[in-house]
């Protein structure tokens, strides 16, 4: 009997402590995907304000002014400007929540690894915290810790969440509700992001003037992105001139794809051997002024990483 009775002590609090474990999971995870309750009505109205501001802020400014790269953000460790491809570029997401390139970042990795023999906690390349592991609800919840701060790297990489459902449940409308509130930080690519809500009818009705509006709002903020896009769109349109214009503001800012894409047309015989030479003199110029030693060991080692993986696929 007295078994018994801690046998049904132990099972009580068994449950107990599950129930409460539930709860406290379901209370994070609401915290995390209730942000607020807009109406796509809402959010249209605030989508016309929010461009209607932007466009004010950005009337006295040429759609194609040369984007200095020095203009760009820095690394906050090296102090080069950062990198223009997304993957060269990481976001100390469960930390600082500071953009780091991939030299300053391999470089702290490497530095563990040499000094411990094998990697058991990494830290942050520039709070020197721990980094947490990145599992979807861990993630979610550094991130939410970080909007709260109004970072707006937070809130795209909260919308990238939310569009994927990882770690929240998906909603197209709560990751566009994210880009709203980055552009509205003053993220510049939020903007270009909104732009294709628009192009493909996702949350909003397709509208091709306002997603127009938007990329241009984008690049006169000096978004590389938004002005491929506006190349893009341009040159389907056929109008070529447009789209080499747009085309050239991005690889003289050192865009790989443009410089590539400017170099197809010199082929073609729709750019002249001048106008090649001086957009590839300025392509250099902005590839130099963001190269270090890091940076290229990081390349070399990621390059060794690629082909390891690739080895391993065909012996399997």
């Amino acid at each position: 009997m007295v078994v018994y009775d801690i046998g049904l002590d132990i099972s009580i609090t068994y449950y107990i402590r599950s129930f409460v474990s539930i709860l406290n999971y379901l209370r994070s995870i609401s915290t995390i995907t209730i942000i607020n309750n807009m109406t796509t009505l809402d959010i249209e109205a605030r989508l016309d304000n929010l461009l209607s501001t932007a466009q004010n802020e950005t009337k006295d400014i040429d759609l194609f002014a040369p984007i200095n790269i020095q203009e760009r953000e820095e690394c906050p460790i090296c102090m080069i400007p950062l990198p223009i491809k997304e993957e060269d570029i990481i976001f100390m997401s469960t930390c600082c929540g500071k953009n780091i390139c991939h030299g300053c970042f391999y470089k702290t990795c490497i530095t563990e690894v040499e000094k411990n023999g094998n990697i058991i906690k990494q830290k942050c390349a520039f709070c020197c915290l721990p980094m947490k592991s990145q599992t979807p609800r861990v993630l979610c919840k550094s991130l939410k810790k970080l909007m709260n701060n109004n970072n707006p790297i937070a809130y795209m990489s909260m919308a990238e969440a939310y569009a994927r459902g990882d770690g929240v449940m998906q909603s197209d409308t709560r990751s566009l509700e994210m880009r709203i509130c980055a552009a509205e930080l003053g993220e510049a690519e939020a903007y270009y992001m909104i732009g294709v809500y628009y192009k493909e009818g996702i949350v909003v009705g397709q509208d091709q003037s306002k997603m127009l509006a938007y990329y241009e709002v984008s690049a006169k903020k000096k978004s590389i992105p938004a002005h491929i896009y506006l190349a893009r769109f341009h040159g389907r349109n056929g109008d070529m001139q447009l789209c080499i214009t747009h085309l050239r503001v991005a690889a003289d800012a050192g865009d790989k794809e443009a410089m590539d894409t400017m170099m197809g047309f010199y082929k073609a015989k729709e750019l002249s051997k001048e106008e090649l030479t001086k957009t590839l003199r300025a392509f250099q110029a902005s590839i130099d002024g963001m190269k270090s030693k890091d940076r290229d060991d990081a390349k070399a080692i990621q390059e060794q990483k690629d082909r390891e993986e690739k080895d391993m696929a065909s012996i399997r």
